[in-house]
């Protein structure tokens, strides 16, 4: 695996895990009259790292196909657009993951740009 592409995800986790942990951080902060119940703010940053974590690996896994095959962009736009609808109108997560993937291997497959 290239170095360029493992720079980007951690770049990409380490953004990610930023907007997501930093204004929640700044608003415990300055909400200090209210009670305190332990490190909230840890809660907090472990609930970040998943979702920083989930996105770094995507960029991982889509860039290296992105470089060796550019005309092959549509069907990975095809599949982010399945796996996106899907989840927003059923809200189930495996469902519209398997149903992306064979989008996108159809697309990737049949359909050439």
């Amino acid at each position: 695996m290239d170095l360029q592409i493992i720079l980007v995800g951690i770049l990409v986790g380490i953004a990610n895990f930023a907007s997501r942990f930093g204004p929640f951080y700044v608003i415990q902060k300055s909400q200090k009259n209210t009670q305190n119940r332990g490190a909230t703010w840890l809660k907090i940053a472990l609930g970040s790292i998943g979702i920083a974590a989930i996105s770094s690996m995507l960029v991982v896994a889509t860039l290296p196909p992105l470089i060796e095959t550019p005309n092959k962009s549509f069907a990975m736009l095809v599949g982010f657009i399945v796996l996106t609808g899907l989840y927003f109108k059923f809200k189930r997560i495996v469902l519209a993951t398997l149903t992306a993937a064979l989008a996108y291997g159809v697309v990737y497959t049949y359909i050439s740009l």
